[in-house]
C-alpha cells in the first residue's frame, strides 16, 4: 500500500457500516466551511449537549422498559406473584417485543447522536478540507477513525504497513474480545439489571428495581458518549500535531527515525489498536526515510538495546518523540503508560508522568500548538 495513502492501509475493506457512517460524516463536513483554526470552546459545547442526548435517550428508553415491567407485574395483569413460569411466558413475550423496538430506536438514536456528535468535533478541530474536492488522505484516515469510534467498532485487525495490531491478542483472547465487542450493547444491560439484584437483592428496594433503570440507562449512555468523543477528539487533533512534530523528526538522523518507527510498531501492537495517529505518523515517518520501506519488522528486544546505546542528546530526541506517539493514541494509562515506563527505564531516564499528562490536557484544551523534542517538554 503507498505511503501516502494511509486511509487504505487502516480502511481497506471497510463494512456497509462503515461506509455508510463515512459517507454521512463527510456529507455534513462538506455543508460547512472548514474553520481556520481549531475552536476548543465549542468542542467543548459539543461534548456536553452529545453527552446530555445520550442521557436523555437513556432515561426515557430506561423508564419505558422499567416502568413497563412495573406496570406489567404490580397493575395490568392480577395475581402475577401466584403465576407460574409457564402462564407468565407469554406476558414476557409480548413484554420484550417491545422491549426489543425501544432499544431498536434508542441505539439507532445513539449512534445518529454519535455520528453528529463526532462530525462537529472533526470540523471544530480546523481540519483543512474542500468543501467540493475529495478529502486528503490524512483527513480520509481521520473520518473513518471517528467513524469507527462513533460506531464502536473494534480494530479489524489488518496488518499496518506489515505490523499486526492483534499480535500480542492469540487464540481465545482474540475470540472473546470480538464476542464482546458484538454483544456489548445487548449485554450490557442485562448485566446492570444483575449487579443492581445482586446489591439490592435483600433491601426493600428490589421492587422498585424496574424503576431504576431510566437513571442507570442515562449513566450507562454518558459513558459511552464520552469515551467517544474523547476518542473524536484525540483523532481529530492529530493531524496537525503530527505535521508539526514530523517538522521536528525530520532534523534528526536516520538512525532515530528507524528506532522510532519500532517504538510506534510496538506501542501499536500494545494498545490491540491501529490508532488513526500512529497509523499517520507512521506513514510519514517511513516516507522520510531514504529507502521508504512499505512495511516494517519490529525487534522490541532489539530497539530496547539500540535506544541505551544512543548519545544523551540522541536518546532524549528519541524518548520525547515515543513520548508524543503516546499522547497521540490515547490517554495515558494501560498499555501506553506501560510502554513508556519500559522505554524510560531501559535507557536510565526519569519519565516525568505528570508532565506527561499535562502536556496532553493542555494539547486537548488548546492551550499547547507546538511540538518539540528538547528534553525540556518532558521536565518535571
Amino acid at each position: 500500500m503507498p505511503l501516502d495513502r494511509p486511509d487504505q492501509e487502516y480502511a481497506p475493506s471497510p463494512g456497509l457500516a462503515q461506509r455508510l457512517a463515512h459517507r454521512y460524516i463527510s456529507y455534513l463536513l462538506t455543508r460547512n466551511a472548514p474553520l481556520s483554526a481549531p475552536n476548543p470552546h465549542a468542542i467543548k459545547r459539543i461534548k456536553r449537549w452529545t453527552i446530555v442526548w445520550a442521557a436523555i435517550a437513556g432515561i426515557i428508553s430506561g423508564t419505558l422498559i422499567g416502568g413497563g415491567e412495573w406496570w406489567m407485574k404490580r397493575i395490568a395483569i392480577d395475581g402475577w406473584s401466584g403465576m407460574s413460569l409457564g402462564e407468565q411466558i407469554p406476558y414476557w413475550i409480548a413484554y420484550y417485543a417491545v422491549v426489543g423496538v425501544i432499544t431498536a430506536i434508542e441505539i439507532g438514536f445513539l449512534y445518529w447522536n454519535s455520528l453528529r456528535g463526532v462530525t462537529h468535533i472533526t470540523r471544530l478541530a480546523g481540519l483543512a478540507y474542500s468543501q467540493h474536492n475529495a478529502f486528503t488522505p490524512s483527513l480520509q484516515l481521520t473520518v473513518h477513525g471517528v467513524a469507527r469510534a462513533a460506531l464502536e467498532y473494534p480494530s479489524s485487525g489488518n496488518t499496518i504497513y506489515g505490523i499486526n495490531p492483534h499480535a500480542y491478542l492469540h487464540g481465545w483472547k482474540l475470540t472473546l474480545k470480538a464476542l464482546l465487542y458484538r454483544l456489548k450493547i445487548s449485554l450490557s444491560s442485562f448485566i446492570l439489571r444483575v449487579v443492581m439484584r445482586r446489591v439490592l437483592g435483600r433491601l426493600a428496594l428490589r421492587g422498585f428495581i424496574p424503576m431504576l433503570m431510566g437513571p442507570l440507562y442515562a449513566i450507562w449512555n454518558a459513558w459511552i458518549a464520552w469515551r467517544v468523543l474523547h476518542q473524536a477528539h484525540l483523532m481529530a487533533y492529530g493531524p496537525p500535531r503530527i505535521d508539526a512534530l514530523m517538522h521536528e523528526l525530520n532534523t534528526l538522523s536516520r538512525a532515530q527515525r528507524q528506532l522510532i518507527v519500532q517504538g510506534i510498531g510496538e506501542l501499536m501492537m500494545r494498545n490491540r489498536h491501529p490508532h488513526p495517529n500512529l497509523v499517520l505518523l507512521l506513514s510519514q515517518l517511513l516516507a522520510s526515510l531514504p529507502e521508504q520501506p512499505q512495511s516494517v519488522d519490529i525487534d522490541w528486544q532489539q530497539a530496547l538495546g539500540d535506544y541505551a546505546q544512543l548519545d544523551t542528546h540522541e536518546r532524549s530526541a528519541v524518548l520525547e518523540s515515543l513520548t508524543q506517539a503516546a499522547i497521540l493514541s490515547g490517554p495515558y494509562r494501560g498499555a501506553r503508560k506501560a510502554f513508556l515506563r519500559e522505554v524510560y527505564a531501559r535507557c536510565q531516564t526519569p519519565l516525568h508522568e505528570q508532565s506527561v499528562i499535562a502536556q496532553q490536557q493542555r494539547w486537548l484544551s488548546g492551550e499547547e500548538v507546538s511540538v518539540s523534542l528538547t528534553p525540556a517538554s518532558n521536565a518535571g
